[in-house]
């Protein structure tokens, strides 16, 4: 959706278009990326698993302050047209390393599911 608004946004309602469609994506991976935090601390650290999940929403939050201050940085020294391209690269960044975890996950044999959510689904 980023990289799609380095080429909507001279255009009002294709740019209202691609912004709705990236805050239906955008936001839609904090609850798949919750359970996947949980489930890791269920599995290396059962009894740390709200710890680890209140970390997760706080480094969401850094995340976004991060994102918010380097979109700064460069609306400052590059101009604000660039931000979509940037932000796409930084967001395939995001990408591969979290493939890189999933292969890591693989490597070391972890489950697809927890107990718990494999008693749920019966």
């Amino acid at each position: 959706m980023l990289l799609a608004l380095t080429f909507t946004a001279h255009h009002a309602w294709l740019a209202a278009l691609t912004m709705f469609a990236w805050g239906a994506v955008a936001f839609g991976n904090v609850p798949g990326l919750q359970v996947y935090v949980v489930k890791q601390a269920r599995h290396f650290a059962p009894d740390a698993t709200d710890v680890a999940s209140g970390f997760n929403i706080a480094a969401f939050n850094l995340g976004v302050a991060g994102g918010s201050s380097l979109g700064g940085l460069i609306v400052a020294h590059v101009g604000l047209g660039h931000t979509p391209w940037i932000a796409a690269a930084v967001t395939l960044g995001a990408f591969a390393l979290t493939a890189l975890s999933g292969m890591l996950d693989q490597r070391e044999g972890m489950p697809e599911q927890t107990a718990e959510t494999a008693e749920f689904a019966h």
